[in-house]
């Protein structure tokens, strides 16, 4: 469902944000849990986001490779990109940051398109300058059974699924919300083998440039998707930010533990 975006060095001040990314050196929490209060502050993550980010990096090797054919960096083009399970129903890439601004958020963008793949809790289109989400391919290009490439419906994966996303000194929570345009359709050039593309909001709380016609980085992304029924968050436009950041701390334990650090 998404589209093609042009690359241009600009810079593009960060969208105001619901909650706060997490720096890489440090070990506090991503945002305040939705149970705390404006003036609590949540506990420390047992593992800091670099400890993890390192066990992921350090667990990306060709004998946890899921895909047996590379995937296509959605920026560049370039087809280099694979997919590691580092842990347990724990897969991982590295790519670029591609802007996604479809969805029921308005946007100048001439591609903008006013649905995603997947919806919020009350059936809504996800807003991409509200709620963080990344994208994955909407169908095994390759029409087989397992998938060649890495294929979300192979692996438990499903709509608002969480991740972790890396960028430099920080680290976000995110949701599986949109995908890239299947064998099926004709009326898009991208590609379902694409992996690299993000939302508004989360190119915005990594402070990457967040335009969808000029914006987003061609690589050093770092997307860590957690499969299984208990890593679908819910909730609305309003707060589906809110809850997936305060997510990030249990998830950096959850795969700092799994890992053995």
């Amino acid at each position: 469902m998404s589209s093609p975006r042009t690359r241009l060095a600009v810079v593009v001040a960060a969208a105001l944000t619901l909650a706060a990314p997490l720096a890489l050196k440090s070990a506090d929490a991503a945002t305040m849990n939705t149970a705390t209060t404006a003036a609590e502050t949540p506990a420390a993550p047992t593992y800091t986001a670099a400890q993890v980010l390192a066990g992921v990096q350090k667990n990306s090797t060709t004998a946890n490779k899921v895909n047996s054919k590379a995937h296509i960096n959605t920026m560049t083009r370039a087809q280099n990109v694979n997919v590691y399970q580092v842990a347990t129903g724990v897969y991982a890439y590295g790519s670029s940051l591609a802007v996604d601004d479809d969805g029921s958020d308005p946007d100048p963008d001439p591609d903008h398109q006013g649905q995603t793949t997947f919806q919020d809790s009350n059936g809504q289109q996800l807003a991409a300058h509200h709620v963080p989400f990344y994208v994955l391919g909407d169908d095994c290009w390759d029409r087989k059974s397992p998938c060649p490439h890495f294929f979300y419906k192979d692996h438990n994966i499903k709509g608002r699924q969480f991740a972790l996303m890396f960028y430099k000194s920080k680290v976000i929570g995110a949701i599986f919300g949109d995908t890239q345009t299947g064998n099926d359709q004709t009326t898009s050039s991208n590609d379902s083998r694409e992996l690299g593309e993000a939302s508004v909001k989360a190119a915005s709380l990594l402070s990457i440039p967040s335009s969808g016609t000029t914006g987003g980085v061609d690589n050093g992304v770092t997307v860590v998707i957690f499969s299984g029924s208990s890593w679908v968050v819910n909730g609305t436009n309003a707060n589906l930010n809110t809850n997936t950041q305060a997510l990030v701390t249990k998830a950096l334990d959850s795969l700092g533990a799994s890992m053995g650090l």
